[in-house]
């Protein structure tokens, strides 16, 4: 089988995998396991993935991953368009396991019991759009700058499953509240499809800001890797790089009066 295509199962079936063990616990088990449970159900989904099939995709599940690798040049726009088909199409497939397992329960309404992401009336906590865009951004960058951290050379390469796994534990203890945790447009997208006309407008926001997290995610990752914003897909832009030496200036004039008031 062709490597490319080998690459695309492992993203559309890990995606799925992780739908069933995220939102599948949440749905099918979230009244006996809690919140806890539901935020290890989604690190240990992750974790095992990233030993099953890190070595033959690299184990991204999340759109946010990809644009993360995209930018820092670890993948190919080609291979970044694959890889998002792949996973919107995982996360269907899982959220359509889910349902079909859901629907023998008496009584199941997937359009009020689903674990899409939300904010309002759709938060479990009551929190409003503002508390949903901060939390997908900051959320998201610390879940790729982890990615980016733990797939560096430096870094023992058999931690990396249970680096990023505790991460996206981590993840889910602070923000189920808020909006269910999204951090992962695919995830969004697999809840969402099958949780009514309501949560599919509010889609956008799980698909957005976690992208927006990406980026941010890099900036804080060039921030103390030894990489430079030209090795990036960001260093072409004239913005990013003058933004950078002004805030490089900044910190350079901030040490000349530290050192000076120390003299």
């Amino acid at each position: 089988m062709d490597r490319d295509l080998k690459a695309f199962a492992a993203e559309l079936i890990g995606t799925a995998v992780l739908m069933i063990g995220g939102p599948g616990t949440a749905i099918l088990a979230g009244a006996a396991v809690g919140q806890i449970g539901i935020a290890f159900a989604f690190g240990f989904s992750l974790l095992i993935l990233a030993y099953a099939i890190g070595g033959i995709s690299g184990c991204h599940v999340n759109p946010a991953v990809s644009l993360a690798m995209l930018i820092t040049k670890k993948i190919n726009l080609g291979q970044f368009v694959q890889y998002v088909f792949a996973q919107l199409l995982g996360g269907f497939v899982g959220g359509l396991i889910i349902w079909i397992i859901a629907k023998g329960q008496k009584g199941f309404d997937s359009t009020n019991h689903f674990f899409a992401n939300g904010f309002g009336k759709w938060s479990p906590g009551g929190f409003n759009l503002g508390s949903a865009i901060v939390v997908e951004i900051v959320l998201t960058a610390l879940l790729c700058f982890v990615v980016l951290a733990s797939t560096h050379r430096k870094f023992h390469s058999a931690l990396t499953g249970l680096a990023v796994g505790l991460t996206l534990a981590l993840i889910h203890l602070i923000s189920i509240q808020v909006d269910n945790t999204s951090v992962n447009p695919a995830r969004s997208f697999g809840a969402a499809i099958f949780s009514g006309t309501e949560a599919f407008k509010q889609l956008w926001v799980f698909i957005v800001f976690p992208l927006i997290g990406a980026v941010l995610g890099v900036l804080v990752w060039l921030a103390v890797d030894d990489g430079k914003l030209e090795d990036t897909m960001l260093g072409g832009s004239k913005a990013m790089t003058a933004a950078r030496d002004a805030a490089s200036n900044v910190v350079h004039r901030g040490a000349d009066m530290v050192e000076k008031a120390v003299d």
